[in-house]
């Protein structure tokens, strides 16, 4: 979904809004527990890579075109 030869990319893959409901099997009410959430950005251009466009290089030397990014929420705590 990324061009490297122009930076742009495309909202193609995945899903625009995502929601699921989990239940842990093994949560057991007198231990104590937290939970998070990771998430992934769909691949996007790499600043360095619109750099080097910029300045007419073929590619930056420090890696790939594209980066997808990671997140991960606030824990969530249980104490019983």
């Amino acid at each position: 979904t990324v061009d490297t030869s122009t930076g742009t990319y495309t909202n193609d893959i995945g899903a625009a809004e995502f929601s699921s409901l989990w239940t842990d099997p093994t949560f057991d009410p007198a231990q104590k527990a937290f939970y998070y959430v990771r998430v992934l950005q769909i691949p996007t251009i790499r600043h360095s890579q619109l750099d080097a466009m910029a300045l007419g290089f073929a590619t930056p030397f420090e890696g790939p075109a594209t980066i997808q990014e990671r997140a991960y929420s606030s824990p969530i705590w249980y104490k019983p």
